[in-house]
């Protein structure tokens, strides 16, 4: 046991003394959270521009304008109560805000009236300025920048023109921006609701009887049946009946992100003492099982260092901002963390990332000890990479069906089940399948380490290189030699 201690401690120390780790660590989570946030800020920081609608109606300029306000409509309705408005129920907020602007109030209006006035929203992206020209001809100076529109905020390039005709003649859209399409989408969607209301009118039903029919609709309140034992919580779903779902699919891309991230560390520092022959020096002192034992180890001590290094850091963050943060929000937050802390999904959460990192931790080792350089070992990597992306696309069929039959079939493939297990958790597969894929993972990492063990050997004791892995395979195959 000395031994591997040993082992262990020098590895973990050459891998946190680096500052290569402690830099990684911070930016992780760090370039996470800006990746998440990049397409709101991305959305938030568009510049604001100019469009003109030509259209003797003025039908067509209202109906723009109104799709444009959606996207603000729909964030004011997440504000005032984001678990409502995600989940489908809004709350009496949301109703208020929305009866008022069926009424024609105004966004800013509606939101005060529901209670929600110190919410800021975002600009509008888009904002319509009147017609410089009325012919195609004549605006296209605005258009190319040789002209400007006068704004409140001074002299503004336009960006868009719509040229809107009597009759049945195409809608003309005008840009000289020919990526940008977030105007152009609402404008064909500003047709499609005038089309619908023509359409009414002409067959002589109220353009309301829409608004009418989903005023009459009756709510659907989705109940569940529990036992007679939680009868006092009510039969109706609540976010505490989801919030296993949502801890499920959290731990479970965690435990791919760990795996994804640590096992690299095995591969890569196997494959350094390879080709410094620091294996010749280590094995004279200490035991070829230990040593594999005491990688493994070190490498998950460096893999519990950043579990409890972002788990202080996520609490920090959460104790300092939770005042700030929505009611409904914090609720949700609380709720899905305290579903992480119940043991039926956290011991075959634990039990899971133990036996899914000894598993694919010994293969890379193996892998480590065949390779002399980094070229070598990327052969061997792809396949296995491929393999790793496997369990994301099955969090995304999680998601949206946790019970889908592909879920069930595909947990029984070893080097799938730490991951989908966790998963099917909150489904509530019958006892005997999760003690049996708990069994199957425990014989499945037993034969993976002593396989490893085996090719570990070969390449750290006799300088088996990839080559001799094909000649191996190669022997298995009847009439080969």
């Amino acid at each position: 046991m000395r031994s591997i201690y040993l082992v262990a401690r020098r590895d973990y120390l050459g891998y946190v003394q680096a500052w290569g780790f402690w830099l990684s660590l911070l930016l992780t989570p760090l370039l996470m959270g800006l990746g998440m946030m990049a397409p709101s800020w991305a959305a938030a920081s568009q510049p604001t521009r100019y469009y003109t609608v030509i259209d003797q109606s003025g039908n067509f300029a209202s109906a723009l304008r109104a799709e444009l306000d959606q996207d603000r409509i729909q964030t004011a309705r997440i504000t005032l109560d984001p678990v409502g408005v995600m989940n489908g129920e809004p709350s009496d907020k949301v109703q208020t805000f929305d009866a008022a602007i069926d009424r024609g109030a105004s966004i800013e209006d509606a939101l005060e009236e529901a209670g929600g006035s110190t919410v800021d929203l975002p600009q509008s992206d888009f904002v319509y300025v009147d017609p410089p020209a009325t012919t195609q001809e004549d605006i296209q100076p605005w258009l190319l920048g040789e002209r400007l529109v006068e704004t409140p905020a001074g002299s503004q390039p336009l960006f868009a023109a719509i040229f809107v005709p009597e009759g049945g003649n195409e809608i003309e859209y005008w840009s000289e921006n020919v990526t940008a399409q977030n105007l152009l989408s609402k404008v064909r969607a500003a047709e499609r609701t005038l089309t619908e209301k023509r359409v009414f009118e002409e067959a002589g039903v109220s353009p309301q009887i829409l608004d009418e029919a989903d005023a009459r609709a009756r709510d659907v309140t989705e109940r569940k049946a529990r036992p007679p034992s939680q009868a006092e919580a009510g039969s109706q779903v609540t976010l505490a009946d989801r919030a296993p779902f949502f801890a499920a699919v959290l731990m479970a891309f965690l435990l791919w992100f760990l795996i994804f991230s640590v096992v690299n560390y095995l591969l890569m520092g196997t494959i350094e003492e390879r080709s410094n022959k620091i294996f010749d020096s280590l094995l004279t002192s200490v035991k070829l099982p230990h040593m594999l034992a005491g990688k493994l180890l070190a490498v998950l001590a460096v893999a519990l260092t950043l579990m409890g290094v972002w788990a202080i850091g996520a609490t920090v963050v959460t104790n300092a901002f939770s005042s700030s943060m929505p009611a409904d929000a914090r609720e949700m937050m609380f709720t899905v963390i305290s579903a992480v802390a119940r043991p039926g999904l956290l011991v075959p959460a634990v039990l899971s990332f133990v036996l899914g990192y000894l598993m694919y931790g010994a293969v890379f080792l193996a892998l480590g000890s065949l390779c002399d350089t980094i070229q070598e070992a990327q052969t061997l990597m792809t396949p296995l990479i491929v393999l790793l992306m496997v369990p994301m696309f099955m969090i995304v069929v999680a998601i949206s069906d946790a019970e889908s039959p592909i879920l069930s079939v595909m947990s029984w493939i070893p080097i799938f089940t730490p991951f989908l297990l966790i998963l099917r958790i909150p489904a509530q597969p019958p006892l005997w399948e999760v003690s049996g894929l708990l069994l199957l993972m425990i014989a499945a990492t037993l034969l993976v380490l002593w396989l490893a063990a085996r090719v570990y050997r070969a390449g750290a004791v006799h300088g088996a290189g990839v080559g001799d892995v094909g000649k191996w395979f190669a022997r298995l195959v009847p009439g080969k030699k």
